[in-house]
């Protein structure tokens, strides 16, 4: 097997905060604001709005509640997946069909969830590579199973696994499946699933330099730092205290 960049899993955030990228931050660096860019490369979340993640709040609720249907080796328990009365009734909706999706498509596969943590420092870098990468599974004859799950929304034709999360999901496998890994991307709700086993060897060598290229992009946009309005300006977490919507005195 060819050797690969240093990597580290890291299961709890440093002190102080090591500069992070997404799998976002990776795909749209270009086109981004660089205040923004700036401010989520640096992990700074003091002047975050928490509001802005909400999207994501059905999305982490699913995968944190197949993750603990998947607490033993065996098929998922029903039980574990708990209707969400804390969200709002849209939200309540798509987990329930996502719910539904999950079982419909895996409901009798056996398998026990491992946790990788959110994060993966490239020593190559200097940064964290932030990034839920999918549903870690051991199954019963000790193959590595990795789900990554979406809910819908997708663009017409667009693909269940784009070449940015595939790169990322091999980075942040690495470690645990360093020889063997099965890909299975699905849309609950659509119920379209994709499985791909991918050529380790070099994909994964590929994916570390792609993301390690990209990564120098993504440092040198941050370190301009200005802001720019436009579409970008929509779901931003740091509106507050930039320029482009200070009033005129």
């Amino acid at each position: 097997m060819l050797s690969l960049p240093a990597c580290t899993v890291r299961f709890v955030d440093p002190e102080p905060q090591t500069p992070r990228v997404t799998a976002s931050m990776l795909r749209r660096a270009d086109e981004m604001c660089r205040r923004r860019l700036k401010h989520e490369h640096t992990g700074d979340r003091r002047s975050a709005n928490a509001a802005a993640s909400a999207r994501f709040a059905v999305s982490n609720r699913l995968s944190a509640d197949a993750r603990l249907a998947h607490a033993e080796l065996g098929p998922p328990r029903a039980e574990a997946f708990v209707d969400p009365r804390d969200l709002e009734p849209e939200q309540r909706a798509l987990y329930r069909a996502a719910v539904q999706g999950y079982l419909g498509e895996f409901g009798t596969r056996p398998g026990r969830a491992v946790d990788l943590g959110w994060q993966t420092h490239l020593e190559q870098t200097g940064v964290d590579l932030v990034a839920d990468p999918g549903i870690a599974l051991e199954l019963p004859d000790g193959r590595r199973e990795l789900r990554v799950l979406s809910f819908g929304g997708r663009a017409r034709g667009g693909a269940l696994l784009d070449a940015v999360s595939r790169r990322v999901a091999l980075v942040r496998t690495a470690e645990w499946a360093p020889e063997q890994l099965t890909i299975v991307a699905v849309d609950l709700i659509e119920r379209q699933l994709d499985r791909v086993t991918p050529d380790l060897d070099n994909e994964r060598v590929e994916a570390f330099a792609w993301i390690n290229e990209r990564v120098a992009v993504v440092q040198a946009l941050a370190a301009d730092g200005r802001s720019r309005a436009g579409a970008d300006c929509a779901g931003c977490a740091f509106i507050a205290g930039c320029d482009q919507f200070r009033m005129a005195s």
